[in-house]
């Protein structure tokens, strides 16, 4: 960004992977938006003469884009991106890899734009994450196969634009595990890893993008208040001396001012990770971060 207010941020889903419909949809994912990177590798090859120690030059590899992208959530409308089974589930059985293109611009002191139009772009990794005393974020990893430069410019009454009251806070959240409250949470996030893979081709471009292994994870750090997570990491549950970690449900709800709603309903939850910190010390309350595997991940929205 060159100044405050000079940056344009929207993306539109793809009809088909690499292709925007005749009329696309822009929106803005949400508020105070941060984009980390936005880089492109041409992965070249050096190629050399055995009488020559300089290089003749390089060839050409897979061309691939790359960008992270940070914003206050506001909305459900990113989950089109993550969620590959009509927006709302994580696959149970293979199919294509949502993707969307993104207009990524600045306006430079003289008045001119300057955009980036990363195509056929998928998540491959995405978190919500909370914090007490702070707006809950959204967090993607986001790969592209392609950066035309014949995207047509969305005008700035296109591009649908959240409002600040759209927020949601940390006073909105709310956490279970296998239906026990947890109501002293400090931080928590949700992850969901390898969403999208790319195919390819004779083509330095992906011919496509599919959904991959995907691995959904759930990170806590509350406030110990009882000890049903630590019965679940650390109690065994024996059959004929074969040890088993406890699957539990678990839900992690969210609601704005406008008394919108989003609700993440995660399946089978096991610890894979648990400690007691802060045991011994004056100032801070006994807590206990645990890390979940998750199989499973749904998503609701409800709009007031």
């Amino acid at each position: 960004m060159t100044g405050a207010g000079s940056a344009t941020v929207a993306y539109a889903v793809e009809d088909t992977y690499g292709t925007l419909p005749g009329t696309p949809t822009w929106i803005q994912p949400g508020i105070d938006i941060t984009v980390s990177d936005l880089s492109v590798d041409q992965a070249l090859e050096r190629s050399r003469h055995p009488d020559d120690p300089t290089p003749a030059g390089s060839r050409e590899g897979n061309w691939e884009g790359a960008h992270g992208i940070s914003w206050t959530l506001t909305d459900a409308n990113f989950h089109d991106l993550v969620f590959a089974d009509s927006g709302t589930d994580l696959p149970n059985s293979p199919m294509r890899a949502p993707s969307a293109t993104w207009y990524l611009a600045t306006e430079l002191p003289d008045g001119t734009t300057e955009a980036r139009t990363p195509t056929g772009a998928v998540v491959q990794d995405a978190s919500i994450n909370y914090q007490q005393g702070d707006d809950v974020t959204v967090e993607l990893t986001i790969l592209y196969g392609d950066e035309p430069d014949d995207v047509t410019a969305p005008a700035d009454g296109d591009i649908q634009q959240p409002s600040e009251a759209d927020a949601y806070s940390w006073h909105g959240a709310s956490f279970s595990v296998d239906g026990l409250a947890q109501p002293l949470m400090q931080s928590a996030t949700l992850s969901l890893s390898g969403l999208a893979r790319f195919r390819r081709g004779q083509d330095r471009h992906p011919y496509d993008a599919v959904v991959d292994a995907i691995e959904p994870s759930f990170s806590t750090d509350a406030v110990f208040t009882e000890r049903d997570q630590l019965a679940l990491a650390v109690d065994d549950v024996d059959t004929n001396a074969y040890e088993e970690v406890g699957k539990v449900p678990g839900e992690f709800a969210l609601e704005n001012g406008q008394g919108d709603t989003i609700t993440y309903t995660l399946s089978d939850l096991q610890p894979t990770s648990y400690e007691w910190s802060d045991l011994v010390a004056p100032d801070a309350d006994l807590s206990e971060p645990i890390d979940y595997h998750v199989s499973d991940v749904s998503a609701t929205e409800v709009t007031a």
